[in-house]
């Protein structure tokens, strides 16, 4: 009667109910633990190829940095073995930069292809011009090269800089979003989850405990993982952010090398002409006169003959010296070549233009120059006038230099034309 009463229909549908729900449980518990390890899968393999991008995009960087960083060398370097193996490590560079841009290639998506596009693009213009500016290098036309490199190829590679910082930027918000996708997507998995056990496990609270702990593991796993993908996407956008800022101030350095006259710190001859053709400009539209001198140090081959040359380099430093406290207000002043000083004094005729130029050969004249002997300097100057180019300019003062030489040295000449 017992066992009658303990098999019957009721006892038995609970008991059919009861284990179904235990299995229903187990196999809810079974599939939440796939469901979120495939997600996290995914989220972690599409992270790992974002990080794989971010990474090839900062060796393209680095690398386009250092081709044209040794470039710089081959231009700046007078020793022949130091300039060959910046030459090296220009092609290796280049090797190692296209390594990268392969790599890159075979792991973007459709949607940024057009970011890849312009970036190829972008190093497909710059590629050429630095092949240039090496054969330049190597050729000997040192400033030809450095101008090139400066007006150029620096302005494409702030181009190229700056739309890998746009890429990675991008690429970093695709992370975040991933991330926020991955959690968003678990959070889901995790409220449908439980909202079905809290419906199955209503018999036995034990059963939801047991649930929750397991999705509490889950969650604290994904909040870890989600911790340390987020330091290393800030780690990551701080060291790009610093290549940037090193690349800025590595750009400025080169631009003053390469208008610098490294021993008198005065403008060398390059920036002296890119000067001139901005005040020839002036003129033309403005008529805004320039007068130009030439100021060349009378028997400076005596004072390396006799003294040598480290004595010379002095002289030297001293004479810019002395140019820099003499002319200030409006004027440019650099090394022209050798011992040979030029000044562009801005909006002044020739009158003024003769009254500093002899101001100027009396205060090198009592100047205390490193030698036991007073110096002395020759000046020929030029103002422009009207239908005369800068190169006539030049001419002419240079001219009036010769004279200045000519009639004894230690004097100021003014170009006159003969009438």
């Amino acid at each position: 009667m017992t066992r009658k009463k303990f098999f019957n229909a009721d006892n038995l549908l609970i008991a059919i109910a009861l284990v179904s729900i235990i299995a229903l449980v187990f196999t809810l518990v079974s599939v939440s633990q796939k469901m979120t390890t495939e997600t996290l899968d995914e989220a972690s393999h599409a992270i790992n190829t974002q990080y794989q991008k971010l990474d090839n995009l900062l060796n393209l960087q680095l690398y386009g940095q250092k081709r044209n960083i040794k470039l710089s060398l081959m231009l700046l370097l007078d020793d022949a073995f130091a300039k060959d193996a910046a030459r090296m490590e220009f092609y290796q560079d280049a090797s190692n930069f296209i390594k990268y841009r392969d790599q890159l290639a075979n792991i973007i998506d459709e949607s940024e292809e057009d970011w890849y596009q312009r970036l190829k693009s972008l190093a497909n213009q710059a590629e050429p011009l630095q092949n240039e500016v090496a054969e330049l290098a190597l050729s000997g036309r040192i400033e030809q090269g450095k101008d090139l490199l400066a007006n150029e190829g620096m302005l494409q590679l702030d181009a190229f800089g700056q739309n890998i910082e746009d890429f990675s930027q991008f690429q970093a918000q695709q992370t975040h979003q991933l991330i926020k996708q991955a959690r968003h997507n678990i959070d889901n998995t995790m409220q449908k989850i439980i909202l079905l056990a809290t419906l199955l496990v209503l018999v036995s609270f034990f059963f939801a405990y047991l649930l929750a702990h397991r999705f509490h593991l889950i969650n604290l796993r994904l909040k870890s993982a989600n911790d340390t993908l987020e330091k290393e996407v800030e780690n990551r956008t701080q060291r790009l952010t610093q290549a940037q800022t090193d690349l800025l101030e590595k750009n400025r350095i080169l631009e003053h090398l390469s208008t610098t006259d490294a021993l008198t710190q005065l403008h060398n001859r390059l920036k002296i002409e890119r000067i001139l053709e901005t005040l020839q400009f002036r003129y033309e539209t403005e008529q805004r006169l320039y007068t130009i001198l030439f100021i060349d140090i009378d028997f400076f081959k005596a004072i390396n003959d006799s003294f040598g040359h480290h004595t010379g380099d002095l002289v030297l430093k001293d004479m810019a010296h002395c140019l820099s406290h003499t002319f200030t207000d409006n004027c440019h002043i650099g090394r022209w070549g050798g011992e040979e000083f030029i000044v562009i004094l801005e909006e002044i005729d020739a009158h003024q233009a003769v009254l500093l130029a002899e101001e100027c050969r009396q205060k090198i004249e009592a100047h205390d120059f490193p030698v036991n002997r007073p110096l002395t300097v020759s000046i020929g100057l030029a103002t422009i006038e009207h239908g005369e180019t800068t190169s006539e300019v030049i001419h002419l003062a240079d001219t009036a230099l010769y004279e200045s030489k000519h009639a004894g040295r230690n004097r100021v000449t003014i170009y006159a034309k003969e009438t």
